[in-house]
């Protein structure tokens, strides 16, 4: 049976609205390309005044010679300097795209194109020969750029949601599929409020299409479908005939594919099997960032935690931290702080508990009798962990990473996911890590471990910090936490 024309079953109205929305999502972009202009203008004549006018600075560091440069000086270079800002946040990073990033997504981006904006600028003027442009103006840009686009950034989102959204229409998303997965991708999809999603059982082909014409969607997503090679690339041309992109959740034997990468430096295509990034130079920029956050969270955090050790005190008996044996990179163990959650014989007790709870591997259960009342409060916002800090401080974990297991959960583990076991114990043990952050205590085993491997297979410190990012509306929300 020939196939319907799908282009031509696209009704008048459904081709207006995709040409209405088309030219909202294009007004957005255009004004995203002025409030970035205004940002980096904004944030190179605030570097200038800092540096030449704000006193503290000349007296803490003075200019070369003592020379006090006039705007006149640098109003040449002025509009270069904001082209190239432009051209790289723009082209360069893409801050602005379509459908629009996540808030983590876009900051990391914007902190990216900051940093590579200021090594074209700083390269250009010296091979320009301007050596009498200030080093230190320049650098001085890049974090003030960053502040101003990520507010810029809020105030694009306050007039995407509460001005053109209203006079277009969200963009409607099919999920085909059922079960906790496909629940759980629903879920973090509603939390965009420029989507408006369908959730519906596993169709076949011409059910989705008829579907996704008569419903007017713009992304179809397969969380479980039960469809052919052939199936799925003609239900692909077919979504793209109505003007719909089709999107495809991998399974957990997926995930593990970032470890397998192309070559052809044997002048045939072969494969091979990638090993985990962070190793050599990717292990001293991390354990720098590592030093430098936790020293950060250390000393900002003082106050608070000697109030949250007082809390400890007084509410139970016992010490305020409690000190428990892991496992950690390359098979070393080490003693883990927390702030103590727990009643003092709480050790005694597992084997009680686990008996009572057989189910999951990795032992955590809502309404633990063993917990404090300041333990509850702790536990929901993540505050036991802060000591763990210390750990990264000493060596012994990261700020990102798998979470360090007990040793009873570890053997669990080794038991239940050789390989995955092996994996972990190729990084050091991080105080987040992308689990936490994608439902911790919520999600299956299985869910857990192939993140962790993602984790590891996949990391860069953008990864990092966007995993940073996530964990504070995670901790602040306190979803699948206890």
């Amino acid at each position: 049976m020939a196939e319907p024309n799908l282009v031509l079953e696209k009704t008048a109205s459904q081709f207006f609205l995709q040409s209405w929305n088309w030219a909202l999502r294009h007004l957005l972009l255009l004004l995203g390309l002025a409030v970035d202009i205004f940002a980096v203008a904004f944030a190179f004549y605030s570097a200038y005044w800092l540096r030449f006018h704000f006193h503290p600075l000349l007296r803490l560091i003075p200019p070369p010679m003592g020379h006090i440069s006039s705007w006149s000086d640098y109003s040449a270079i002025f509009p270069v300097v904001v082209l190239i800002w432009v051209a790289v946040l723009f082209f360069g990073v893409k801050i602005h795209q379509e459908p629009p990033l996540p808030t983590e997504d876009k900051i990391v981006r914007i902190l990216s194109g900051s940093f590579k904006a200021t090594i074209v600028v700083m390269a250009l003027s010296f091979l320009s020969k301007r050596y009498s442009d200030s080093r230190l103006l320049l650098l001085m840009t890049a974090p003030l750029a960053s502040l101003y686009l990520t507010a810029d950034s809020a105030f694009l989102n306050w007039v995407r949601w509460r001005i053109l959204t209203p006079l277009g229409d969200k963009d409607k998303l099919l999920v085909i599929g059922e079960g906790a997965l496909s629940d759980l991708i629903s879920q973090k999809i509603a939390r965009l409020r420029h989507r408006q999603i369908l959730k519906k059982p596993p169709l076949s082909r011409m059910e989705i299409l008829d579907l996704a014409r008569s419903e007017n969607v713009s992304d179809v997503l397969l969380v479980e479908a039960d469809l052919t090679q052939e199936e799925m690339a003609s239900l692909a041309e077919g979504l793209e005939s109505l003007g719909a992109q089709m999107r495809v959740v991998p399974s957990l034997l997926e995930l593990r594919m970032g470890e397998v990468q192309v070559d052809e430096s044997l002048g045939v295509p072969t494969f091979y099997f990638k090993h985990g990034s962070l190793s050599g130079e990717n292990f001293v920029i991390k354990r720098i960032f590592d030093i430098l956050f936790s020293a950060s969270v250390c000393i900002l955090g003082f106050i608070p935690f000697v109030l949250i050790a007082i809390l400890i005190k007084i509410d139970s008996e016992g010490p305020v931290f409690f000190r428990q044996k892991r496992l950690g990179l390359r098979r070393r163990f080490f003693h883990a702080f927390k702030f103590r959650t727990m009643v003092v014989n709480a050790e005694l007790k597992l084997d009680e508990m686990v008996a009572a709870h057989p189910a999951r591997a990795f032992f955590k259960i809502k309404n633990d009798p063993r917990v404090t009342r300041v333990g509850k409060f702790l536990r929901r916002f993540s505050l036991d962990e802060f000591p763990q800090f210390l750990n990264v401080l000493m060596g012994d974990m990261s700020v990102v990473g798998p979470r360090p297991l007990p040793l009873r959960d570890m053997d669990k583990l080794k038991e239940d996911f050789t390989s995955a076991y092996k994996k972990r114990l190729s990084v050091l043990p991080g105080v987040t890590g992308l689990w936490q952050v994608s439902g911790r205590s919520d999600l299956s085993n299985e869910q857990s471990v192939a993140l962790d491997i993602f984790y590891v297979e996949h990391w860069s410190l953008g990864l990092d910090i966007k995993i940073i990012l996530k964990t504070i509306p995670a901790v602040l929300f306190g979803k699948g936490a206890y």
